[in-house]
């Protein structure tokens, strides 16, 4: 019996080496996949009153929650969040975020001291731009969180506002994949205070070997991106990385669709397109591996009202 009980122990470690080493293997030809979801959740339609003109109505939220119950994204890039709380509590009609995701936001700080502020204090950051992510499959390096602020030199304090910000978060996927996410909300109005954020955005945040970064970049100019030749473009109007080019599609529709902007866009420093992976999340495939919403027939996040930007969801293979 014991040296029974020998083999079968040598069997059950030959068998566990070589699933470790297949799943060593798989992992080399880039079978795992990563979902993240940019999106713009303010609205800009002085109709609602919103706070600041942010995500403030429960019907919006409900819809944009449901949207993420259902594509699953694994990391989650967002903008014009009214407070952090509304995350994960019923603060301001939250949680945007369904069970099972979780999530951090820019803290808010004072323009001129640079101490902590309240998330709705005067020339302060406040908690605008977040991170999320599926705890299931994705946790954050303690520590990692950053935010790059508005404009703040002598031009800054005069022109730019302080509360557009870029955030980041150093993040594991499936234990074993760094990856650095990064969303982003320059200034609206003044190029000059747009183009010097944008820097601070690739070389102080998209720092990581596996940058994901995107949102809303209030431009569809190339000179104001500033995009690094290692990022790739995941989703750049209408351009679905190298597998498609739809010009047609406009990421921010104002003015009841008088005024069509492409001001929305992803990159990554790493993976490849996939268009097979709806699979691994419940869902249709994403035949180019990003979509913009209401496009391709891909939905909008907020069921067709609500927010004035569309989402981009983009399926990554790594390697």
């Amino acid at each position: 019996m014991r040296k029974l009980h020998w083999k079968m122990l040598l069997v059950f470690v030959a068998i566990a080496g070589a699933a470790l080493l297949f799943g060593r293997a798989d992992r080399a030809a880039g079978t795992t996949s990563l979902r993240y979801l940019a999106i713009n959740v303010g609205n800009a339609s002085p109709q609602y009153f919103c706070w600041e003109y942010k995500l403030c109505r429960a019907g919006d939220v409900q819809n944009l929650r449901n949207y993420i119950a259902t594509w699953k994204p694994d990391v989650i890039m967002l903008s014009e969040v009214y407070r952090a709380s509304q995350l994960t509590s019923t603060a301001n009609n939250g949680p945007i975020l369904p069970a099972g995701y979780t999530g951090v936001c820019g803290q808010s700080r004072d323009r001129y001291s640079g101490a902590p502020a309240a998330y709705n204090a005067g020339n302060a950051s406040h908690e605008h731009e977040c991170i999320a992510w599926k705890s299931s499959r994705v946790s954050m390096v303690s520590g990692s969180a950053m935010s790059a602020f508005g404009r703040n030199d002598a031009y800054g304090r005069s022109n730019c506002s302080y509360d557009f910000t870029g955030f980041r978060a150093n993040l594991v996927l499936d234990g074993a994949y760094a990856v650095t996410a990064v969303a982003v909300h320059p200034d609206a109005s003044n190029a000059s205070c747009r183009t010097e954020e944008v820097s601070r955005y690739w070389s102080q945040l998209a720092v990581g070997a596996n940058t994901i970064i995107g949102g809303d970049w209030n431009t569809d100019l190339d000179s104001e991106l500033q995009r690094p030749g290692a990022f790739k473009a995941n989703y750049l109007r209408g351009q679905h990385w190298m597998l498609a080019n739809h010009p047609e599609e406009y990421s921010a529709i104002y003015a009841l669709g008088l005024v069509k902007r492409k001001l929305d866009h992803t990159f990554s420093s790493f993976g490849a397109p996939c268009t097979g992976c709806g699979g691994a999340y419940g869902t249709v495939n994403l035949t180019y591996s990003s979509a913009l919403g209401s496009y391709d027939g891909h939905p909008r996040a907020d069921n067709g009202e609500g927010m004035d930007h569309r989402q981009i969801l983009v399926d990554v293979t790594v390697p």
